[in-house]
């Protein structure tokens, strides 16, 4: 069962602001954050100061200010506390990797699997709240099995609070039906229904209910909130980032600081996370390692792998190349790694030299990782076949790290193939018995050759299909020269046949 936290901040603007630059937010003076609307100018926040005062948020400045004349006021900037929200949201993945902001003034985070490295739920939370509480923040939070249970409990009932596994109907019971984050206009219909309780609302048939409502949509909200927050009906919650295939996590009390330890516990996170991708049959193709600092900030390390693969002591070497790049600043106190994408694996080339043995044995893919991760991983590309007979789109340069596409390379009929093909083909001057003789000589780069041998033709035709990558047809012949060279050659077009007059060109070199 999922176990979701909802975390509201309460004063989130006005402490956002106060983070940001400190002269701006008076302790001993009434603040509010104002806005220009359709009605004029309102507030959108007030400090603790004056909302002891009476102001509050909605209400228009001008009636604030004649209660209050004393009020200050700043320009609310909702971008800015969206965005500090974001980051905030990005901290909270030392509690689970799923997590997003809810609304403009609140986050939530699954936590299940995780509690038990904090020492059970109530920990977590407790750990959670004074976190924030360090970082200046006023938190309220809510524990449930359900994102609509813990919204509600959150923002109603006295934080921290925790509903155990399949306990939340009692403990919502008691709370008022703007729990249930329904409209204003909906809110004041149950009131006036004498619903004021979410627990009236179980003790309501559900025929009463919609008998009691003008429209269907309106009661059809009610319900829907409240099967959500029972866990009747799913809610869709979607996660800040991709979450991760598998993670595992470590904790400590203490910061860890010196480099050392990091990478001791990268290769302990690197074993773990091992094991439990070869018990799935699955390999890692992406790794996120993530740093949690004991100053609230993130440090990130990012590597990518060819093929996939669970092998703990290579997945340490490509970690260990970025993790030297990090500052762990004033201590780590939390480390993730996660597997962001996983595959099956698949048949891939094993070694660069097959035949050597011991340490002298180097596997391709490693290799291949190690100088993506360090070049860049569009510097380092391999060739995947295409769906073509033309031979030079027949393969396509690709990041050695993207992923592989399940297809073989066909072998084409016909003669060999040169194992070189030239980048483009380059065009050449012959001498050959037209209209379909071999070339007796050709110049190639301001060379001449002699032929003495020439094989073919072979004839490929054109893909009729693509009209702009379109070409005429080719006649190729293997021919060597009077040194022991072997080349590839082709007449493109066909005399007395096609418009365009033939020519020639050096497409690929033989051993």
């Amino acid at each position: 069962m999922k176990r979701i936290v909802s975390v509201w901040l309460p004063l989130w603007p006005i402490e956002r602001m106060r983070r940001a630059q400190p002269s701006l937010v008076p302790d001993d003076a009434p603040l509010a954050l104002v806005e220009t609307g359709t009605h004029g100018i309102r507030i959108t926040a007030v400090n603790p100061y004056a909302a002891g005062k009476g102001a509050r948020i909605g209400q228009a400045l001008a009636d604030a200010r004649a209660a209050l004349p004393g009020l200050l006021t700043q320009p609310a900037d909702r971008r800015r506390d969206r965005a500090a929200l974001l980051r905030l949201a990005r901290w909270c993945g030392r509690y689970g990797p799923n997590r997003n902001i809810d609304g403009d003034d609140g986050l939530w985070i699954d936590i299940t699997g995780v509690a038990h490295l904090y020492g059970g739920e109530a920990r977590l939370l407790d750990d959670l709240i004074a976190r924030l509480s360090r970082f200046q923040l006023t938190a309220r939070a809510g524990l449930a099995d359900t994102l609509g249970a813990a919204h509600a409990l959150a923002r109603y009932a006295p934080s921290p609070a925790l509903a155990r596994e399949g306990k939340a109907e009692a403990q919502l019971a008691k709370l008022p039906v703007e729990a249930l984050r329904l409209a204003p206009d909906t809110v004041l219909l149950l009131k006036r229904l004498g619903l004021n309780r979410i627990g009236d609302l179980y003790r309501l048939p559900r025929a009463a209910l919609q008998r009691r409502f003008r429209s269907a949509k309106g009661v059809e909200a009610v319900l829907t909130r409240l099967d959500q927050a029972l866990g009747v009906r799913a809610e869709p919650c979607q996660p800040l980032i991709e979450p991760p295939a598998l993670y595992v996590q470590r904790c400590w009390p203490d910061p860890l600081i010196s480099p050392e330890r990091l990478e001791a516990e990268t290769a302990r996170l690197a074993q773990e996370l091992c094991a439990h991708l070869a018990a799935r049959g699955l390999g890692a193709r992406r790794l996120c390692l993530s740093l949690y600092r004991a100053d609230g900030s993130i440090a990130e390390a990012r590597v990518g792998l060819s093929s996939p693969s669970w092998a703990p002591e290579h997945m340490t070497v490509l970690i260990g190349e970025k993790l030297s790049a990090l500052d762990a600043g004033f201590g780590v106190d939390v480390m993730v790694l996660a597997a962001v994408q996983v595959e099956k694996p698949s048949g891939q080339q094993g070694a660069l030299a097959p035949r050597l043995k011991g340490g002298a044995r180097a596997d391709a893919a490693q290799l291949v990782d190690r100088l993506a991760n360090r070049l860049g991983a569009t510097r380092i590309t391999r060739l995947e076949p295409r769906s073509s007979h033309i031979p030079e789109r027949a393969e396509a340069h690709v990041a050695a790290l993207a992923r592989a596409h399940e297809h073989s390379w066909p072998l084409p009929c016909g003669p060999a193939r040169p194992p070189l093909l030239l980048a483009h083909p380059e065009p050449i001057g012959v001498v050959a018995e037209v209209p379909e003789g071999p070339p007796a000589r050709f110049t190639w780069r301001r060379v001449e050759h002699r032929i003495v041998r020439a094989q073919g033709p072979q004839r490929v035709a054109p893909e009729w299909w693509d009209e702009i990558a379109q070409s005429g047809t080719r006649d190729y012949y293997r021919i060597e020269d009077e040194g022991g060279a072997g080349y590839w050659v082709f007449r493109e077009g066909l005399y007395g046949r096609e418009e365009a007059a033939p020519r020639w060109f050096l497409h690929g070199l033989f051993g």
